[in-house]
């Protein structure tokens, strides 16, 4: 791209931005996935209800804020590991023939992920990171490809990692699509237009797009913090636990 690279909704209509994006992502057959989920259900409102339940007895066992525990971030971190999982996935499948076993020892791959910093906060971060960096044990991939896979996640912003716009972009197409349409009432309506040859260029199996109706059940055990102890008193345990720090 000649100019300074920006998201969709800075795009306003300068199509040839936007085009060159999309050309990105068609010529070098890049795998995308599109999740629309319509909230209009009453699982999402339990959802939320649930959640929000949970997290307020967390907080009050604890005392110190759980923002990680709130019920979009636990729902993000389910999203964004459905999403990896699928594209681990499919980099498998597109890569079977050279997969097949030589010996019965595993090899080891790394996969590193890097996702957009809307994971905001250094705590959030670190539970983030956790969590995507435990879904290590993976038996019927190791059986299947004789691959041991070791995920290494990282958060970046689209300043750092320009790359990160492309998803942007995606999630914007097809949500100014799907909401208001190809016509003139879309603002976009031309730049959707001008986007149709080029995403005709985009092989078949490198995309796929789910849409449903919201209906998960919440993600977390509804005694996850039943016995959380207040934070003074873990402070107090490990200083025990561990015993005097030398410096």
């Amino acid at each position: 791209m000649k100019s300074e690279p920006r998201k969709w909704s800075d795009s306003g209509d300068d199509a040839e931005h936007v085009k060159a994006a999309f050309r990105l992502i068609a010529k070098r057959q890049l795998y995308g996935i599109v999740h629309i989920i319509w909230k209009d259900t009453e699982k999402w409102d339990l959802y939320h209800q649930n959640g929000q339940a949970i997290y307020d007895k967390g907080v009050k066992n604890a005392q110190e804020p759980m923002t990680y525990a709130k019920p979009m971030a636990t729902l993000k971190l389910h999203l964004l590991g459905i999403v990896l999982a699928d594209l681990y996935g499919h980099i498998l499948h597109q890569n079977k023939y050279r997969l097949k076993l030589k010996s019965n020892d595993l090899r080891s791959i790394t996969v590193n992920g890097i996702f957009d910093s809307d994971i905001q906060g250094e705590k959030n971060q670190e539970i983030f990171r956790e969590v995507m960096g435990g879904v290590n044990e993976l038996p019927q991939t190791e059986e299947a490809t004789g691959i041991r896979t070791t995920f290494n996640p990282s958060i970046s912003t689209e300043q750092d990692e320009p790359l990160l716009l492309l998803p942007d972009y995606m999630a914007g197409f097809y949500y100014s699509k799907k909401m208001y349409g190809k016509g003139q009432e879309n603002s976009r309506g031309e730049i959707l237009h001008a986007l149709e040859p080029i995403l005709d260029k985009w092989p078949s199996e490198c995309f796929r797009v789910f849409e449903y109706h919201f209906g998960e059940k919440y993600l977390l055990h509804p005694e996850v913090f039943d016995f959380v102890l207040p934070k003074k008193q873990r402070e107090a345990f490990l200083s025990e636990l561990l015993g005097p720090q030398s410096d």
